[in-house]
Parts: C-alpha cells; sequence; structure tokens
C-alpha cells in the first residue's frame, strides 16, 4: 500500500523556513544523460531539489571555473573527475559500485558504510520517491499529497487518471485486487541470469507477464509501467545484482502500482521495507520454496490481501520511518559538514595521478575492441579446430603404439605377480 510509504516520505522532507540561501557552484564531472543534457539531468535529480531548498545553485561542466564541490559517477568517462584537481569531489552511484575514497573526498551510495562524515547511504528507491511525489500531485491521483509539502507549492495537474485508469480503479477499490492477472515483469537488462531463472520457474507454474525488452510476452514494450503493473497480482522485481543495502526503485515501483513486489537483491533488504509486504525471496532456500509462497498468497485471498495492505515501511511505536533516519535534514546535514569543512581528502602526494591529456576510454570504444577480439576468437578457433583434431588424433597413435609395445612386459609381470600368489 503505498500512501503509507508517501505520507512517510514527505514527513521526512520537511525543513524549516529559511530567508536567505547563499550561493553554491557545482560541477558536474559526469551526470546522466551522459551528453550535453548532464546539468537538465541534474536539475531533476533529487539531489538538485534538495540541495535548492537552501541555496542558489550554479552549474557548470568547467574544471577552470571555480567550484564548492564537484560531483562524479561511475558510469561514461569517470576519469573525468580527475580534471578537479583542488575541488571537493563526491562519489553518487545508482549503480551496485563501492566508492573510491582514494580518488573523491566524500560519497553518496548503498552500501552500509561507516566512514565518519565523508559518507551517506542514500539508495536509489528514496530518490524515486521524489519522482512519484511529483507525479502525484494532481488532482485525479488516488495517492493525496499533503497541503504542507514541499511538493503541494507546486501548481497540481489534473492528467494522472487519464494515464493510469486502471491504477486509479485498483487504489480507489473501484476494482478487485484479486481480479487480476497474476504477475508481471518489466526489464530491460539481459545480462542477470538468476532474475530470469526464477522469471522460467515462476512462468511454467503460471504465465508471467513480460512488458519490458527481456522475457517480453505482449510482443511490444509498455510505455506505461505503473499502469501495466496495476493490472498484476504480483511484480517479479529482481535488482539486476545483489549486494548489501543496494535496493533501487524497483520494489518502490511495485508499491506504487498496488501490487505485492517479489524481491530479490539485497540480503538485507528487510531494515529498509516492512518484510511483511513483499516476497524476499532471499528468505526461502531455493526458488522452489519461494514459489510455493507466491502460489499459496496466489490462492488464498486473505493472506493475500494482508500483504498488499501492509505499510511497506517498518515502524517505532506505530510510526513509519526511513532506515537509518533517511531525510532531507540529514542529507542537507551531510552537504553542510562537506562545505564547511576545508579539507580535500584527494590531494595527496603520495596517490599517483595518471596523465589527464591521456585520451578517455569510452563504452563505444570498448564494444568495438570487443566485438574485434570476439571476431579474431571465432576466426583463430575455426582455424584452429583441425589442428585440434589432428593433434588429438596424433595424440591417440602415439599412445596405442607405446601400449601395444608395453603389452608383452605387462603379460610378463602379471604372470609373475601370479606365480608368487600376491
Amino acid at each position: 500500500m503505498f500512501q503509507p510509504l508517501l505520507d512517510a516520505y514527505t514527513d521526512s522532507t520537511r525543513l524549516d523556513e529559511t530567508d536567505y540561501k547563499p550561493p553554491l557552484n557545482i560541477a558536474l564531472a559526469n551526470w546522466w544523460p551522459l551528453d550535453k543534457r548532464e546539468s537538465k539531468g541534474f536539475r531533476r535529480f533529487i539531489l538538485y531539489f534538495i540541495l535548492s531548498q537552501r541555496y542558489t545553485i550554479t552549474l557548470h561542466q568547467n574544471p577552470n571555473k571555480p567550484s564548492d564541490l564537484v560531483f562524479g559517477s561511475p558510469i561514461g568517462s569517470a576519469r573525468k573527475i580527475l580534471s578537479y584537481q583542488n575541488t571537493k569531489r563526491v562519489f553518487y552511484t545508482g549503480e551496485n559500485e563501492v566508492p573510491n575514497f582514494n580518488l573523491f573526498d566524500y560519497a553518496i551510495g548503498f552500501d552500509e558504510l561507516d566512514f565518519r562524515d565523508r559518507y551517506l547511504r542514500m539508495p536509489l528507491y528514496y530518490a524515486s520517491l521524489h519522482y512519484k511525489a511529483e507525479s502525484v500531485n494532481d488532482t485525479t491521483a488516488p495517492y493525496k499529497i499533503k497541503s504542507d509539502s514541499l511538493y503541494a507549492l507546486k501548481k497540481p495537474s489534473h492528467h494522472f487518471k487519464e494515464k493510469h485508469p486502471h491504477l486509479c480503479a485498483v487504489v480507489n477499490d473501484e476494482s478487485d485486487p484479486l481480479k487480476r492477472g497474476f504477475a508481471s515483469f518489466v526489464a530491460s537488462n539481459p545480462n542477470a541470469p538468476i532474475r530470469n531463472a526464477f522469471y522460467d520457474a515462476l512462468n511454467s507454474i503460471e504465465p508471467v507477464t513480460g512488458g519490458g525488452s527481456v522475457k517480453n510476452t505482449l510482443g511490444y514494450n509498455v510505455k506505461n509501467k505503473s499502469e501495466f503493473l496495476s493490472q498484476y497480482k504480483f511484480n517479479l522485481c529482481f535488482e539486476n545484482t545483489q549486494g548489501y543495502g543496494y535496493v533501487t526503485e524497483k520494489i518502490i515501483d511495485a508499491y506504487f502500482s498496488h501490487t505485492i513486489p517479489i524481491y530479490w537483491g539485497s540480503p538485507s533488504v528487510a531494515k529498509d521495507f516492512n518484510p511483511k509486504s513483499f516476497v524476499n525471496v532471499c528468505d526461502f532456500k531455493n526458488f522452489n520454496e519461494a514459489i510455493d509462497y507466491v502460489k499459496y498468497l496466489h490462492t488464498h485471498p486473505n493472506a493475500y490481501l494482508d500483504m498488499l495492505y501492509e505499510n511497506p515501511l517498518n515502524t517505532l511505536d506505530g510510526k513509519a520511518y526511513f532506515y537509518q533516519n533517511l531525510s532531507f535534514k540529514k542529507i542537507l546535514d551531510f552537504f553542510k559538514t562537506i562545505l564547511e569543512n576545508d579539507t580535500i581528502y584527494h590531494n595527496n602526494p603520495f596517490i599517483f595521478y595518471r596523465d589527464l591529456n591521456e585520451p578517455l576510454v569510452s563504452i563505444d570504444d570498448l564494444r568495438v575492441n570487443y566485438d574485434d577480439l570476439r571476431v579474431n576468437y571465432d576466426r583463430l578457433l575455426q582455424n584452429a579446430s583441425p589442428l585440434l583434431e589432428l593433434s588429438q588424433n596424433t595424440t591417440f597413435k602415439i599412445y596405442r603404439k607405446a601400449y601395444q609395445k608395453s603389452l608383452p612386459l605387462l603379460r610378463a609381470v602379471r604372470r609373475w605377480v601370479k606365480k608368487l600368489g600376491l
């Protein structure tokens, strides 16, 4: 049930009012999307939204311009960060990546690290809630933003129900959540063997509808993921990879769509979300046990509805909370420490820096090199096959000839052993 999660999120965004916003110069070494629209991409991100509550922000991508801090990430030309020698570097990732504190002064990520004031855990799911909150600032949305929320300051839209008719109907109890399809699956990355294997296992029991480019059963890719997911009782929302604390937007997408998440990923996900509100595949010995539990929920309406209407967050004394008390205030305090600390940790004479003028290697270059290697490998394998076959035949002939020559000796030894009674 998404509404309690939305309420807890908007509560976590509360800040005291301020009359003055000091200037903040932010450089972007590389940010998504990786082109001239990096600044536009950052402006849409939650960190910009949070920082803009306290600072007047100027963005640029020039290492020669003064900066209070520079953001870098492991995507694209990650070595661009090396051009910012005298600026505090802040690492951010939405991937299952561990920050390198030899290159970065501070970091924001998924891992449960304790590195004093140099690290903040802010999983991607928290950023996803920012986008969800923006989307339901709409007079027709089934979820309601509190009137005193930061997200209620903008003029609301009026098109949510038009774009999400089934989602609105099931959340507003205008349709029966039990009378939906079995399970949905939306993925674009085929390189997730565990996820693919579980899909195949679950699909063999009852058809799972695939709306993405992986395991697609519709013949087209769905454009409105939330509306698609809301038409099914379960959503298979596995992470691409597994890592402690690595929880992305996937489980949020399921909660938002009023469907039960079947989740695999972070073994510690129960710290972030109420384990009674989703199926955690990591809790089971194997896929079969997990699938048996899904089948039980599917065939027992009361058990299914109990899980569907659970608060997604853990509670303390009846109040829902985010793990480690994540909030806008905590994030702003983290940046306040960065800006007030004059130390640049990466500026260490014992750290060896590579030549910054060396050409950067792009993903496209690596892909071309890989394709060339693959072609050369296939050609080598094709040419080597006859030689390998000849080698095997030759080796067999040599061993056969040696065996035939040794037969008289073997017979003599056998007679001698038999004579001695051994």
